[in-house]
């Protein structure tokens, strides 16, 4: 018989046999596991020491073996004609991980742990212990009431924003954006690294942004904190507020934007001048230039004449209008400003009242 021929001819340690539904008495070291099977209680030490640092209720654990193991067990299940035992892979991780539950009072999660530890161990039956922790995702809007302060910070010269020691893992260049206050915010928060944003729609530099603010989504990795609800974060003119999410949307929202631009005109202007205006309220916008159209739909429009040459002007419009090509006009926007009022026009600046989700 296979098992007694087992017994036999290799000796093996207590889980190893019973890992092939033998009874034995344990001689000499194991032939398949090298002792590694008999250290489960410090492994599961060093596990509990490396998650203490991590907030969650679900965890999966994995494993990279040595070939050499590998190589022994099947070698021995070859010549003994063993089929249908559990493999030392699949024993070591499934008793460690009834350990750490029973231990730590969490759950084995195998579609989307909280976390994932995944254990090292080479030939000599060495064990590193790496944890990695599922991302977080955020809902967030944010207002910004000081002019010169930029929505996207540049990215890390050393990594290209994958995160490195030079940037504190955050990927970013510093933290005087929009993008790295509240990037460095998250990262305090919740202890990870790397945020990522999408940002529906953009303003310029010394813009404000108002009303209700800019939605945007934010995903930070590997975060050790992960038990949040609603958190505000205020910095340098900006104020945002976020929820913690499932994922961020395949599709992004649809949305419209209030925004009221102050134009200056190369000639003097005129009440009768201004009403040319009025007819875009309504009507598209084509943007063009080499390997891009887009059409966006202006919903309302108002005008007010500020001083000989300048105006301001309140538009509703769809979202990724091109604010400067809409009043330069040149070859990309048609209709434009400059067009209809018959001179040059030029936006001195532009604010963003509100953005409202469709």
């Amino acid at each position: 018989m296979p098992k007694q021929r087992l017994i036999r001819h290799y000796r093996l340690c207590k889980r190893c046999l019973e890992r092939h539904s033998c009874r034995g008495r344990p001689s000499g070291l194991c032939y398949i596991c090298r002792g590694l099977l008999d250290k489960l209680d410090g492994i599961a030490n060093n596990i509990l020491e490396a998650v203490k640092c991590f907030e969650f209720n679900t965890f999966l654990i994995g494993a990279k073996l040595p070939t050499q193991l590998y190589e022994r067990e099947d070698s021995m299940r070859a010549r003994l004609k063993i089929r249908g035992s559990e493999s030392i892979k699949q024993y070591l991780t499934r008793e460690l991980g009834m350990q750490l539950a029973r231990r730590a009072q969490k759950e084995v999660e195998y579609g989307k742990p909280d976390i994932v530890i995944t254990l090292t161990i080479d030939k000599e039956n060495n064990v590193e212990v790496a944890v990695l922790s599922r991302p977080l995702t955020f809902a967030g809007v944010y207002t910004k009431k000081s002019r010169g302060l930029p929505q996207k910070q540049d990215k890390c010269a050393v990594c290209g924003g994958i995160g490195c020691n030079s940037c504190n893992y955050s990927g970013l260049s510093a933290y005087e954006s929009v993008e790295g206050i509240i990037a460095k915010a998250l990262m305090d928060l919740t202890r990870g690294q790397t945020p990522k944003f999408m940002w529906m729609g953009s303003e310029d530099d010394y813009s404000l942004v108002l009303g209700r603010g800019r939605p945007f989504f934010a995903r930070i990795f590997n975060p050790r904190k992960r038990n949040l609800e609603y958190k505000t974060i205020k910095g340098k003119g900006i104020k945002a507020a976020l929820n913690v999410i499932g994922n961020v949307p395949a599709i992004q929202p649809r949305f419209t934007v209030k925004t009221k631009i102050h134009v200056r005109c190369e000639n003097a202007l005129n009440k009768t001048i201004l009403k040319r205006l009025n007819f875009l309220s309504g009507c598209k916008v084509t943007f063009k230039n080499k390997s891009k159209k887009s059409v966006k739909n202006i919903h309302s429009i108002h005008s007010r004449k500020v001083d000989c040459n300048d105006f301001i002007l309140t538009i509703e419009a769809d979202s990724g209008i091109m604010i400067k090509q809409f009043v330069h006009g040149e070859q990309y926007a048609r209709p434009n400003i400059s067009e209809i009022l018959g001179m040059p026009c030029k936006c001195v600046m532009f604010d963003i009242l509100d953005v409202r989700l469709q």
